[in-house]
């Protein structure tokens, strides 16, 4: 699933945000040769968002009317509703994207819906920027041109076209593994040899009703007696408890018959969805391959900008990059050289500071232990030595 990029490997689960801000054909571009789960809660409330909305267009109007109008749920959900043993009913079939639907009248425990706000994440993975002009007009420039000495405006402008090049390097390569994951699920559809809709699935399990063994002879003992009482009366028990689980059964069966209905219908008429479906398949296939090749070009004129610039590949990450264009635009620094020394040297005096923080730490953590007392002058004196040293070091420097 493409939710793997959202940490949810589990995206079936839709809330009601995302009926009221995604259409269907939005959602189930996502879910062919798949499924969706509403659970009932999210269900009633999307029919009263449906029924107070003015425009036909809106798209919870769209999926009231793909679910009660095209998928005819609205006598199954009266079911769901009012019989206590019936927690899950589906699928239901919609052949233009092969998605199944069920619904469940509670949430799982552990599952984590699918909100608007993931789905917008989504998308946004779907299209990619222009690129810059600047960035291509830099390219082109840098083509011929040798690394080597350069004012201060130069070194600024690489340095700027690099902290580019590197942020947009890094939306080039999300955008390019969700076309390779669509790449791989559009593929794995085509490539069935006989694609069909899934079968039911939700077959009840029939309870099994435990023959009890009886004593061919008779006992005169009463103790005996009591206890074939006792015996008979959890007999009549396990019976009455078989009947009930038996009921319930049969409820639940029926469910499953209609279910099986539905998968006969939509057989019947399978071969003409079928034919549909594989070629919005191999037209998605298609279209993805063409953004592909695209994106894997914008990638390459941004390692080239980035493999080719003046500053050294240990400080080619934004981080750097943004302190040392500070450096050259306050004036701390003059050239390239002056940029690492002075980060060089910050670097190191917050690494004075990080030890010097943890000494207090320390000093705070054993001085509360009257046993480690010695330990904690042993290990001051020598952290201090260190200090000490590393600050001469510097100094010298």
């Amino acid at each position: 699933m493409f939710f793997t990029f959202l940490n949810k490997d589990k995206a079936n689960f839709p809330d009601l945000s995302l009926f009221l801000q995604y259409t269907p054909e939005e959602v189930l571009f996502y879910y062919y040769n798949s499924h969706l789960t509403i659970t009932l809660d999210t269900y009633k409330q999307l029919k009263i968002e449906a029924e107070s909305e003015e425009d036909t267009l809106s798209p919870c109007r769209q999926w009231l009317e793909l679910l009660d109008g095209e998928l005819d749920v609205l006598k199954d959900i009266d079911t769901l509703i009012s019989n206590k043993y019936i927690s899950i009913i589906g699928p239901y079939y919609y052949p233009f994207s092969n998605t199944r639907f069920y619904f469940n009248k509670h949430l799982p425990a552990n599952v984590k819906q699918i909100t608007a706000s993931d789905f917008t994440t989504i998308m946004s993975l779907e299209f990619l920027d222009p690129m810059n002009r600047e960035i291509l007009d830099y390219h082109k420039s840098r083509k011929s041109t040798k690394k080597g000495h350069k004012n201060k405006d130069d070194l600024i402008k690489d340095i700027n076209m690099c902290i580019i090049a590197l942020q947009d390097t890094e939306k080039v390569n999300k955008h390019i593994n969700y076309l390779n994951k669509l790449l791989e699920l559009r593929y794995a559809i085509v490539n069935i040899e006989n694609l069909w809709p899934e079968e039911p699935d939700i077959l009840p399990e029939k309870p099994q009703k435990v023959e009890c063994e009886h004593s061919s002879g008779g006992n005169l003992i009463p103790f005996n007696t009591l206890k074939s009482r006792r015996k008979r009366k959890g007999e009549e028990e396990d019976s009455s408890s078989f009947n009930h689980q038996m009921k319930i059964y049969l409820l639940q069966y029926r469910e499953y018959e209609k279910a099986c209905d539905r998968y006969k219908t939509i057989l019947g008429e399978w071969e003409d969805f079928c034919s549909d479906f594989t070629e919005r398949c191999y037209v998605d296939i298609e279209i993805t391959e063409s953004k592909l090749k695209n994106a894997q070009k914008n990638l390459r004129i941004y390692n080239n900008i980035i493999s080719k610039s003046l500053i050294h590949t240990d400080y080619q990450d934004i981080k750097s990059l943004t302190i040392f264009k500070h450096y050259l635009e306050t004036g701390r620094a003059n050239d390239l050289q002056d940029c690492m020394n002075l980060y060089e040297e910050e670097v190191h005096w917050d690494e004075i500071k990080a030890s010097q923080e943890r000494i207090e730490n320390t000093i705070y953590f054993l001085q509360n232990s009257d046993d480690n007392t010695r330990l904690a002058n042993d290990h001051i004196e020598r952290l201090l030595k260190k200090i000490n040293d590393r600050s001469h070091d510097s100094i010298r420097v």
